[in-house]
């Protein structure tokens, strides 16, 4: 089982489904074991947590083999689709629904389900066309598409696809922005350098964690670098903010924020002194900026 919570449709739901199938004297073998999954449902109702998970995985597990003795079973499908929805394992629902309403096209729900499933299959297949868009230099179009179907998907084999591309794509951003910058470019190497700092906090939401993946750092250093040799150096200042926002003890992120402030005209020193100060810089180096602070106030 795939975590320890159900998810998608509630798990009680699982067990009324087929109690209305009973034994008959000419029940096939897929019917028996359908009906033996069922009642091991039932049983997960009764039970805590734990021994609900593994019930229902037993539960999976007999279906599974009963649709493939049988694929014509409709309710083996409708039960296994439920089954593998609320236990997490959503790609399988997806292709659970779909044969479900294919032996069945006059269940409207399971069209639905089904229909849901197609579509959010459709988008996360599109992630390798972000990818490509990424790899051609089109880094606004494909990083919204990857957005995009973040927003759209939240099954988490679709985020953990979304995420597999992150990956791919990420390092390619930050050499194009070195690239860039290498030429002379930097406004195209800011904007590349923040696309790939927007993309590592997409990356974290995509696999569900608090912190920034330390791969952000050379973008970090990368955006202050271009920022000050373009004679812009506030240019990272909202991307820093909001990336600040999202994990606010991240080290390398205050110190780079805090060196935003001290190249400002005129310097922040009271700002970078804080930030320093929860990135765990030496207190000389604070205590030196807090009194820079006080001279420049008292000039």
């Amino acid at each position: 089982m795939k975590g320890t919570e159900m998810r998608g449709l509630s798990w009680r739901v699982v067990a009324v489904l087929l109690l209305a199938v009973s034994l008959t004297a000419c029940e096939s073998k897929a019917d028996k074991m359908v009906r033996d999954a069922n009642d091991l449902a039932g049983k997960a109702i009764q039970s805590d947590p734990d021994t609900r998970g593994k019930l229902l995985e037993q539960a999976r597990t007999e279906l599974r083999q009963a649709v493939t003795l049988d694929p014509n079973n409709l309710n083996g499908f409708k039960l296994l689709a439920q089954v593998d929805e609320v236990t997490g394992h959503t790609d399988d629902a997806g292709k659970d629904y779909m044969a479900a309403s294919a032996l069945d096209p006059t269940d409207q729900k399971l069209m639905a389900k089904a229909r849901y499933y197609r579509t959010i299959e459709t988008l996360v297949n599109s992630s390798g066309q972000a990818l490509d868009q990424i790899k051609q230099g089109n880094v606004d179009d494909g990083m919204s598409r990857l957005q995009d179907i973040l927003k759209a998907t939240r099954t988490p084999e679709s985020r953990d696809k979304v995420a597999d591309v992150l990956k791919q794509a990420l390092p390619i951003v930050q050499q194009q922005g070195d690239q860039a910058a290498a030429g002379g470019k930097y406004p195209d190497a800011l904007k590349a350098y923040e696309q790939c700092l927007r993309g590592y906090m997409l990356l974290a939401r995509a696999t569900d964690k608090q912190t920034l993946d330390p791969g952000a750092d050379p973008a970090m250093n990368a955006i202050n670098d271009a920022a000050q040799k373009a004679k812009t150096p506030d240019a990272p200042l909202r991307v820093f903010n909001d990336l600040l926002a999202f994990d606010p003890d991240n080290k390398n992120l205050n110190m780079q924020l805090a060196q935003v402030y001290l190249h400002m005209d005129p310097p922040e020193y009271d700002n970078a002194a804080d930030l320093e100060e929860r990135a765990g810089a030496p207190d000389a180096d604070v205590k030196k900026l807090r009194d820079q602070a006080k001279r420049h106030q008292k000039g």
